[in-house]
């Protein structure tokens, strides 16, 4: 059953996305969470959201198999068992001298078999659902009982061996170190032993274990050389080792051992940011027309950057004809956040991943579209306002009925009116091709267009308007001014300031 892989059932068509929508919904920041060191080069799978509904679902069932704590032991001391191998493998890159080389060579060889061995054994009694996963359980039974696996395990076996029953001699003479044959000379332990035992010694303590240590010196290397030549037979057993197995991993197995990490490190990160009040879960994937929702949805993002601080969980749903979330209320309301958010839900659905939200059912997009506002360039002859006409005409050109759009405070730079009516064009259009969109915008009028679009507002605190309260809640635009709140709050209003500078002539 060659070329099995855990990620790929077969071909899939990438979710498209540019530069700026992975920079305005911060995926490189959570993608480098996500990987860390990125020890399997795991960024780009993780850079790859598909369109493909197969693909997605197969990945589901993984993931799905892998909330079972006990499975996912069974590949964590797997890959612990994997990564031991590599690390031999790479101490022997850094050696010269060859029987050491082909000493860690061996020893590599040995840990491979004990680790697949072990994993064939520990998933035998797993209760496997996946395609994925059941067809590896079944090509490593296949394969540890196979021809190939045997061969390796007995040519270490045999080889070790040999090894273990080398032995020799040191004999120091004057200023000079001889190695001999072992056997040959006298054993004076216990006649030492027993010399000291007349006064209250006890025997000869067990040898202590040494750790492994990769380096040689120059006599060590020299008695390694002498040690050879005393004992061909064992020595060269082990050169042809090292010859006809140079590559002793199954293909296969190494690269379930990259894919599996996949999951893996996902669902570390998935522990590592998940609390009593937040929660990750499989989303299920709505088809054309079906109702979209997330319940207790968070940023990720925003979690990377801030810890736990500040991190509030929300709630959305378009159902029926509603195609467009309009986001209005106060500045550093959690607006951004909250568009950010269904942007990153839909980008990890898209990968097979596990959403932010206690529950979801979100779709599987052909593009995934954003428009944040830009600072305007001093080098641009045409304006900030010219630069978001032609973005958007690029968007609105490229949008299809299984698009999603996010879109950030566009047509800022403009006047109010211009601004709300350029906005209403923009939404007709987004409506009119059957785009999902999430538009975070200052112009309540935006939010009173019709079916298609839900209004959201950013809440603030009842008893205190100054204060955000960071909850998305779906409501009709309230236009209440929370910048004359602050403005009072911090004695700003144009009375009191008028008021001062009277005071002060």
């Amino acid at each position: 059953m060659p070329g099995i892989s855990v990620l790929w059932p077969g071909p899939a068509e990438n979710l498209v996305m540019d530069a700026d929508a992975v920079s305005d919904l911060d995926i490189d920041r959570v993608v480098s969470a996500i990987v860390g060191r990125d020890e399997y080069g795991l960024r780009a799978w993780f850079a790859r959201p598909v369109r493909d509904l197969e693909t997605v679902r197969y990945r589901q069932e993984v993931f799905a198999d892998l909330a079972d704590e006990s499975a996912r032991a069974v590949f964590d001391e797997f890959s612990a068992g994997m990564r031991g191998m590599r690390a031999r493998l790479a101490r022997q890159d850094r050696l010269h001298h060859p029987q050491q080389r082909q000493g860690w060579q061996l020893a590599a060889a040995a840990d491979y078999l004990d680790t697949v061995a072990q994993l064939a054994e520990a998933l035998t009694p797993l209760p496997l659902n996946s395609r994925a996963l059941t067809r590896f359980r079944e090509f490593v039974s296949d394969y540890v009982a196979g021809p190939d696996f045997g061969r390796l395990a007995a040519n270490v076996h045999r080889v070790r061996r040999a090894l273990e029953e080398v032995r020799y001699s040191l004999r120091l003479v004057g200023r000079t170190l001889e190695v001999g044959p072992g056997g040959t000379e006298p054993d004076y332990s216990s006649t030492i032993a027993k010399l000291f035992s007349r006064f209250g010694c006890g025997g000869p303590s067990a040898i202590r274990q040494r750790s492994e240590w990769d380096d040689m010196n120059q006599m060590e290397e020299q008695i390694l050389d002498r040690v050879a030549t005393l004992h061909p037979s064992a020595f060269g057993q082990l050169g042809e080792f090292a010859r006809s197995h140079e590559q002793f991993a199954h293909p296969d197995v190494t690269a379930f051992d990259r894919e599996i990490q996949f999951y893996l490190t996902y669902l570390a990160f998935a522990g590592r940011v998940g609390g009593s009040t937040r929660a990750m879960c499989l989303p299920r994937l709505a088809s054309r027309g079906e109702p979209i929702h997330a319940e207790a949805a968070f940023d990720l993002a925003l979690l990377t950057r801030r810890g736990d601080a500040g991190v509030v969980c929300n709630d959305f749903r378009l159902s029926g004809p509603e195609r467009v979330m309009v986001v209005t209320g106060p500045n550093q309301g959690g607006k951004t956040t909250f568009a950010r958010t269904v942007g990153l839900l839909i980008y990890f659905a898209a990968l097979g991943c596990p959403v932010p939200a206690r529950t979801a059912c979100l779709p599987l997009p052909d593009r995934l579209f954003t428009h944040f506002e830009r600072a305007e360039q001093a080098a641009d002859p045409d304006g900030r306002l010219a630069d978001e006409l032609v973005r958007i005409r690029d968007t609105l050109t490229a949008a299809t009925a299984d698009s999603v759009i996010v879109l950030n405070e566009s047509f800022s730079a403009t006047s109010t009116a211009d601004a709300v009516r350029i906005g209403r064009d923009v939404l007709d259009r987004i409506v009119a091709r059957g785009s999902i969109a999430v538009w975070v915008t200052f112009f309540d009028e935006l939010a009173r267009t019709g079916p298609a679009t839900v209004s959201m507002v950013a809440a603030t605190d009842p008893d205190d308007p100054s204060r955000r309260t960071f909850r998305i809640e779906r409501r009709a635009a309230d236009g209440n001014a929370h910048a004359v709140v602050l403005a009072e709050r911090f004695g700003l209003t144009y009375d009191r300031v008028e008021a001062r500078i009277a005071s002060c002539g």
